[in-house]
């Protein structure tokens, strides 16, 4: 009967090795499509509330998808015509053991609910080329 005990581990740990090798799959997948960055939900207080994720831009709106998540749900989306950058900073305090000196945190405005955003300094470059590329308001008012 030992037998029974080391198949039921076999299949354990081949079950095991297959969730890792999907989960691994899925984070490089998502990882290829966008620019990893932290966020959090504000108000926030102290270093508490980053979350690791990946930014996918689209046409007029980028999508944030929490990383460490098995399942490939996006947390929320950003409108391109409604955000706006209300504050930038660099880390303080004890965020500075999560990030790196160089990573430029920005809050933004405009979506619900509002957030900061922690970027390297070549995915805040992309962020702030997406937001200044957008289409002119007056485009859409004269039907253009």
């Amino acid at each position: 009967m030992w037998w029974i005990s080391v198949v039921a581990v076999g299949v354990v740990l081949i079950a095991l090795a297959v969730a890792l090798y999907f989960f691994y799959r899925h984070m490089t997948a998502l990882k290829d499509k966008g620019t990893g960055v932290l966020m959090r939900v504000l108000p926030a207080e102290g270093e508490h509330g980053w979350r690791h994720g990946i930014l996918v831009y689209e046409e007029n709106r980028v999508r944030f998808y929490k990383l460490l998540k098995f399942v490939d749900r996006k947390a929320f989306d950003l409108n391109r015509e409604e955000i706006r950058i209300s504050a930038r900073r660099s880390p303080h305090g004890l965020e500075i053991r999560l990030m790196d000196e160089s990573t430029r945190i920005v809050a933004l405005t405009g979506c619900d609910p509002q957030v900061e955003l922690a970027l390297s300094p070549s995915a805040h470059a992309a962020l702030l080329s997406w937001l200044e590329s957008r289409p002119s308001k007056r485009l859409y008012q004269q039907g253009l």
